[in-house]
C-alpha cells in the first residue's frame, strides 16, 4: 500500500529560481505591506499564497530516506470589492514546480448586500470544519492534520464548484452549500453533494475565547469517469509533501453509491495559548454486486500553539477560523526587533482501515515553530514522528520540515 516516489536534487535550483523570482518575493523586496489599490467605488486586493518547502526523512522503516524539495502553492490574482456589496474572486494555481498541474483555485462572485449574509457562486472553499477553513497561510502546522485533509476533499475543499448561504456575526457562523466536482485537471463536475456547518461561541471576552462547531457533507452522486462506476478515494500524504512519499493513507478507488463525513469542532484561546481539535466520522456505502458493504473510517485531531512573541491569533466570523499571529504595534518589519513568533504542538489520528478494505492508520506526533519577520513571510520548522498500521506491516518515520512563505 505505501508507495514512495524519489525527488533529485536538481529540482533544488528549478525550484528557488521560479519561487523567488514570483511577484510576491519580488513584492517584499520593496514594501513590507502590500496595499490594495482603490478606483472609485472598486477596491483592489492583491493575493498571494506562494510556498517553498524543504525537508526529509532522516530516519524511516521503508525506503523513502532524503531530502526533497518542493513549491507546492503559487496561488497568485486578486479579490474585488465593487460597492461594498459584490467581491469577485480571481486567483491562479500555478501549481508545483517543475512539471505540476496549474489550475483555477478561485474564480468566485459573492454579494455581501445584505447584513450578515453572504451569497456566493463559482469556484471556491465552501465553509467545512475549522482545520479546512484556516487559509493555508494561517494554518498552525506546514500542513492539516491528515482526516480534516481526508474529509475536507470528500465535497468541500479548494477549488470547489459550489453555491453557499452563510450568515456570521460576532458570536456566529452558518453556511449550507450545494457542490459538485473540483476544477482542473482532476475535474470530477458530475458528483454531487451538501455541505454545512454550524458554529457559535457561547463565550467571548478580552482574554478568553470558546469556539464550538459541527460539520457535515453528504454525497449523494459521486464523481463517475467514463465507462466506470460511481466511485470515490480516501487518501493523504504523511501530513508532509516534498516530493519524497506517497500518499502513506490510501484506501484506493471504491465503488459508492452515497458517502458522508460529520464531524465536531472546538477551540478555546487565552490570552496567548489557543487550544484545539476535530473529530470526524466517514461513513461509506460501497457498491457491491450483489448489494452494498458499509464502511466506517474514522479520525481525529488536537493540537494546542503559543505565541511567544507577537499579538495572538484571532477569530474572524467570516471563515469561524483564526487567523496568523500580527505584530501588536502594528509594525510591518521585525515587530519588537525580534518579529512574530509562535510554537505549536499536535498530534493526530486517522483510520482508514474497515471491512475488507485496508488504507491504513495513521497516528502523528508534530511539533512545529513559526516565525514572521515581516508580516508576509513566514518561516517555520517542523518535526513529525509518525506510524502507519496496515494488516500485514508497522511503518515508521520521523522528518524534518521546513517552509518558506509568502502571503498577503
Amino acid at each position: 500500500m505505501l508507495r514512495n516516489a524519489s525527488t533529485p536534487f536538481s529540482l533544488l535550483p528549478v525550484c528557488l529560481v521560479l519561487s523567488i523570482s514570483s511577484p510576491a518575493f519580488m513584492t517584499i523586496a520593496h514594501a513590507g505591506t502590500v496595499p490594495s489599490i482603490t478606483l472609485g467605488d472598486v477596491v483592489i486586493k492583491p493575493y498571494a499564497t506562494d510556498q517553498l518547502d524543504i525537508g526529509g526523512l532522516p530516519q524511516t522503516s521503508f525506503p523513502a530516506s532524503g531530502v526533497g524539495v518542493r513549491a507546492g502553492r503559487l496561488r497568485n490574482g486578486a479579490r474585488i470589492t465593487v460597492h461594498k456589496q459584490f467581491e469577485i474572486g480571481a486567483i491562479w494555481d500555478f501549481g508545483p514546480v517543475p512539471h505540476g498541474p496549474m489550475r483555477l483555485f478561485e474564480g468566485q462572485l459573492s454579494y455581501l448586500g445584505l447584513k450578515h449574509f453572504v451569497f456566493t457562486a463559482g469556484i471556491f472553499k465552501p465553509s467545512f470544519g475549522l482545520e479546512s477553513m484556516q487559509a493555508q497561510g494561517d494554518t498552525v502546522f506546514i500542513e492539516r492534520a491528515s482526516i480534516a485533509t481526508i474529509t475536507r476533499n470528500l465535497a468541500a475543499g479548494i477549488a470547489r464548484q459550489a453555491v453557499q448561504i452563510e450568515a456570521h456575526g460576532k458570536r456566529y457562523h452558518v453556511a449550507v452549500a450545494g457542490t459538485a466536482g473540483t476544477a482542473g485537471p482532476d475535474h470530477d463536475g458530475n458528483q454531487r453533494a451538501i455541505v454545512f456547518r454550524l458554529v457559535g461561541l457561547p463565550i467571548r471576552t478580552r482574554d478568553i475565547l470558546f469556539h464550538v462547531g459541527f460539520s457535515g457533507e453528504w454525497v449523494f452522486k459521486a464523481a463517475q469517469s467514463p465507462g466506470q462506476p460511481p466511485a470515490a478515494n480516501f487518501s493523504d500524504f504523511p501530513e508532509l509533501n516534498v516530493g519524497l512519499t506517497g500518499k502513506f493513507l490510501n484506501t484506493g478507488r471504491i465503488p459508492l453509491r452515497s458517502a458522508g463525513a460529520f464531524g465536531l469542532e472546538a477551540a478555546a484561546a487565552w490570552k496567548r495559548l489557543l487550544v484545539s481539535g476535530e473529530a470526524y466520522e466517514i461513513e461509506a456505502n460501497r457498491r457491491e454486486n450483489v448489494g452494498t458493504q458499509h464502511l466506517h473510517f474514522s479520525g481525529w485531531y488536537a493540537q494546542a500553539s503559543y505565541t511567544l512573541m507577537g499579538k495572538p491569533r484571532s477569530w474572524k466570523s467570516r471563515t469561524a477560523a483564526f487567523a496568523a499571529p500580527t505584530c501588536q504595534k502594528n509594525q510591518t518589519t521585525l515587530c519588537n526587533g525580534s518579529g512574530v513568533l509562535e510554537a505549536a504542538f499536535r498530534f493526530s489520528d486517522a483510520n482508514l482501515r474497515s471491512a475488507s478494505v485496508d488504507g491504513g492508520h495513521q497516528q502523528t506526533w508534530s511539533a512545529n515553530l513559526n516565525w514572521w519577520p515581516v508580516d508576509i513571510l513566514r518561516v517555520s520548522l517542523q518535526y513529525e514522528n509518525g506510524t502507519v498500521r496496515e494488516e500485514h506491516a508497522t511503518e515508521t518515520f520521523q522528518a524534518v520540515l521546513s517552509m518558506l512563505q509568502i502571503k498577503f
